[in-house]
């Protein structure tokens, strides 16, 4: 039987992107970070599940969370969390549902990076929560989260390769989407850079990639001149630990 291959027979080599994406180089993973909402607003917000009523919000102390559906039914579906915790190292946790019943979380989270489902399709929204709180949920029907933000591991750095946004709904000059590209240190300090605007698409794509340091969150965020607007914004780049 033949060995499953996509290196090149000629250079025996393959572009660094794929090697990384299939797990062929060390320390290095690529990273995805996509939102969606509906209903962009015309003040900043990022692209989230509740984006259209609410701003996305940040974890201030590291807490357990509260996992539920808003299904009764929802009781043989398991779902993973994965963020980072106090001292912002990666930690991940399965969670079986209970339908409408609050399962909470053996782990404290301070960020949520990914909420995605494992086994089984929910009937409906799952929320992780602290007090009355959303703080990531996975629609009915989608399998995860779709949220624009990214908060970096300690000792990793996140190269950002390529950023798109788009918009059905925004048409010109009468109705446009403002991006902008927010960064919250850990220290608390808040750079809102790269703001640019744009139609119906947008498209970044670095020669050099963008680093965002350990620590930082990120988020890409969208607003319209004008009404709403669907807002989708999508986030590309590696993952790289930089010590051990």
């Amino acid at each position: 039987m033949g060995v499953v291959s996509s290196i090149s027979r000629v250079r025996t080599s393959e572009p660094f992107e794929l090697q990384v994406a299939r797990g062929q180089i060390s320390y290095h993973s690529v990273r995805n970070i996509f939102g969606f909402n509906n209903a962009i607003g015309t003040a900043f917000r990022t692209p989230w599940e509740l984006a259209a009523t609410n701003a996305l919000p940040l974890i201030s102390t590291a807490s357990q969370l509260d996992v539920a559906s808003s299904d009764a039914g929802d009781t043989s579906q398991v779902v993973r969390l994965i963020g980072l915790d106090a001292d912002y190292n990666e930690i991940a946790e399965n969670v079986s549902l209970n339908g409408t019943s609050t399962v909470t979380t053996t782990n404290s989270f301070k960020a949520i990076n990914d909420f995605i489902t494992l086994s089984g399709n929910c009937a409906g929204n799952v929320t992780a929560k602290i007090s009355t709180t959303v703080y990531a949920q996975i629609t009915a029907g989608t399998g995860r989260n779709q949220a624009s933000i990214f908060t970096v591991p300690a000792s990793h750095s996140l190269y950002l390769t390529r950023i798109d946004a788009f918009s059905a709904t925004a048409t010109g000059a009468s109705k446009y989407i403002t991006f902008l590209n927010k960064n919250t240190f850990s220290d608390g300090r808040v750079f809102n850079v790269a703001e640019t605007t744009f139609a119906q698409r947008m498209d970044i794509m670095r020669v050099g990639p963008f680093k965002v340091s350990e620590k930082t969150t990120l988020e890409f965020q969208a607003k319209t001149n004008s009404s709403t607007a669907e807002v989708g914004i999508f986030g590309e780049g590696f993952l790289i630990r930089e010590t051990l």
